[in-house]
């Protein structure tokens, strides 16, 4: 029996959502389970750890990248989401709103990601929370997103999240006059905003 080129389609890409679903798990298992530090103090392990890290945030990455093309930004979103509470226990919730159907430039895309998974990075491994909500928003003149949990607090984790990954991240952003900003208090949860104008837009 001749099986119809949709189906065939299909199945194609459901082995590579499965392969890259295996990828992406142990990739956030390790990037949760590397201690940034013990007692309050850097771990003298620290260098491997933050090694390891670096490794399973790339890996996400690049993951989701991969997937963008296919699924978009906001189903890439959600369909890490899914496997970062499988993976974290930590429970999620997505709100998105693109009522206009704006389609974004790829680079774009990949570096609202890139911030995204960051944020999920740290959530994970400093934030100790226990919820995280995202939310994502597009316009034609804009994108903007909000990753908040209700973990420690910025105090608590105000180092990791404002040095490093986040840091270069905010780099980016100004060089495309976007905003970033981190703002939160000691057991009241964080919160990473991001602002993105639509290159093209007044």
């Amino acid at each position: 029996m001749r099986q119809h080129p949709a189906r065939a389609m299909y199945d194609q890409i459901e082995g590579m959502l499965t392969s890259i679903t295996m990828q992406l798990r142990s990739a956030i298992q390790a990037d949760a389970e590397m201690p940034a530090r013990v007692n309050g103090k850097l771990s003298a392990a620290s260098d491997p750890f933050q090694r390891a890290s670096s490794w399973a945030r790339r890996v996400t990455t690049e993951l989701g990248s991969a997937l963008l093309d296919t699924l978009g930004l906001a189903a890439t979103i959600e369909w890490h989401l899914h496997q970062f509470q499988k993976c974290t226990g930590i429970v999620y919730e997505l709100t998105v709103n693109n009522a206009a159907g704006v389609d974004l430039p790829e680079d774009y895309a990949e570096m609202i990601f890139e911030i995204y998974s960051e944020a999920l990075s740290n959530v994970a491994r400093h934030a100790v929370a226990s919820r995280v909500a995202v939310a994502l928003t597009m316009t034609p003149h804009q994108v903007t997103l909000v990753v908040a949990d209700n973990g420690i607090g910025i105090d608590g984790r105000a180092c990791a999240s404002g040095a490093g990954g986040l840091a270069g991240m905010r780099a980016r952003l100004q060089a495309h006059k976007g905003i970033y900003e981190l703002t939160g208090a000691r057991n009241a949860g964080t919160t990473v905003t991001v602002s993105l104008p639509i290159p093209g837009t007044p």
